[in-house]
């Protein structure tokens, strides 16, 4: 797939066989997307210092964040985005192997953009890669950020 037009993808999951499906997702499917995967929330917020540091030069399209990760909850990693002014016009889309009412919610109250559940067969996850790829980054108009 050419580098033109190629999308980033920022993906906290520390999960190595969630990661390793997203990845497998990404060349089977043939998206145009560069996955940047960070494993725990401290790594995150560091990343996001970077992002700073750099104003945004190569920040992500859109971030895919477990909430169950080590160091620093993904809860906590999303607010810490979403208070910046410029990082917060980035997508978050929480995916994630809960369905409860009250994480759902709680995500949302802290400006999350969609909250998926981690879908069980590699068919499905594919599918939900590919379903991401055509809503967020092909369907919807995303701000340039810097």
């Amino acid at each position: 797939m050419s580098q033109l037009n190629q999308k980033r993808i920022l993906l906290i999951e520390d999960n190595p066989g969630d990661i390793k499906l997203f990845e497998e997702a990404v060349l089977a499917e043939d998206l145009n997307i560069l996955i940047d995967v960070i494993e725990d929330g401290e790594a995150a917020l560091e990343y996001f210092e970077k992002q700073k540091e750099n104003n945004f030069a190569d920040a992500p399209s859109i971030i895919i964040s477990d909430l169950n990760i080590p160091k620093v909850n993904g809860l906590e990693v999303i607010k810490h985005f979403k208070s910046d002014p410029v990082f917060k016009a980035i997508p978050i889309i929480v995916l994630s192997t809960s369905n409860l009412d009250s994480d759902i919610k709680e995500c949302y109250l802290s400006y999350i953009n969609a909250f998926l559940v981690k879908p069980i067969g590699i068919d499905e996850f594919f599918n939900l890669v590919k379903l991401i790829d055509e809503f967020w980054l092909k369907t919807c108009h995303l701000s340039t950020i810097s």
